[in-house]
């Protein structure tokens, strides 16, 4: 009798034992990823024949700027980084590289979660969120990445692009690309032109000259300078007119413009140059 619970008792033990190792190993599976160096190296994801096709396209959207991320100046291994002015063009040329599966489901900068299969980028003084055209110079591939993390810091590496975006540039499997940025859209700060495109194709103007207004400035050395400024960026005449009262305005105008101009580029350089106030006007 002794023998036989002496034999049920092992028994259970032995079960106990294996259920124990079982819910280990059933834990370990469910572990991928506790803390942002668990891996040491980082990694494409596992399947790697990811569509580029099914990318979700940014719809791009005047946003606020994110409460987290956007502290100037900020100090990073000994060195101080100011936030861009993107009120004005901001193009820059260099390497980029990407980052993936070691910091996928983890927070960026302004407290967002990083997902390596969306097209997003680390910037070092880009405002968060803002939104870049990056182009492959060695390919000429291009995408629009929404930037809402900081860095590449340990390199003269100039952006730090998503597992996808780099595939979309065709760069995943080389690691680095030869790449140019271009801001299209910052934070707080309108560079679409949504509104002046939507009333220029949709308003019915009368016949006469259309001119798209830049402002209106009580010195005329002012508007004289804008509009020199402006002549060369867009390569159209622009004119400096003066309203007819006891403290004139100096108006500067772009045009006269012709049915053959891209009005849509105009506005977007305009836009990008500070000038966000346009409209279009008829005489």
């Amino acid at each position: 009798m002794n023998s036989m619970i002496k034999k049920s008792a092992i028994s259970t033990l032995i079960i106990l034992l294996i259920m124990g190792c079982s819910q280990k190993q059933n834990s370990k599976k469910r572990i991928t990823n506790h803390g942002r160096y668990a891996i040491k190296n980082d990694l494409a994801p596992n399947s790697p024949d990811f569509d580029i096709n099914t990318l979700e396209q940014w719809d791009i959207q005047p946003e606020e700027k994110s409460r987290y991320g956007n502290h100037s100046p900020y100090v990073v291994f000994g060195k101080t980084y100011y936030l861009a002015d993107t009120n004005i063009n901001f193009e820059q040329t260099g390497t980029a590289s990407w980052y993936g599966k070691k910091f996928h489901g983890h927070t960026t900068s302004n407290m967002e979660i990083f997902d390596m299969y969306k097209l997003t980028a680390a910037h070092r003084t880009l405002p968060l969120p803002s939104y870049v055209e990056v182009t492959n110079l060695d390919n000429h591939k291009k995408v629009i990445v929404r930037v809402n993390d900081r860095g590449p810091f340990k390199s003269k590496r100039v952006i730090d692009l998503s597992w996808a975006a780099a595939k979309a540039l065709d760069y995943d499997k080389k690691g680095l690309a030869n790449v140019h940025i271009k801001l299209v859209q910052g934070p707080g700060y309108n560079n679409k032109p949504s509104q002046e495109v939507v009333e220029y194709k949709t308003k019915q103007l009368d016949d006469g000259l259309k001119y798209l207004q830049l402002g209106a400035f009580s010195q005329q050395s002012k508007a004289l300078e804008i509009a020199k400024t402006m002549s060369k960026i867009v390569l159209l005449p622009v004119h400096v007119t003066n309203t007819i009262a006891a403290t004139p305005l100096y108006r500067v105008r772009i045009g006269p413009l012709s049915e053959n101009e891209n009005i849509i580029d105009i506005i977007q350089k305009v836009h990008s140059n500070g000038f966000t106030q346009t409209k279009m006007v008829v005489e």
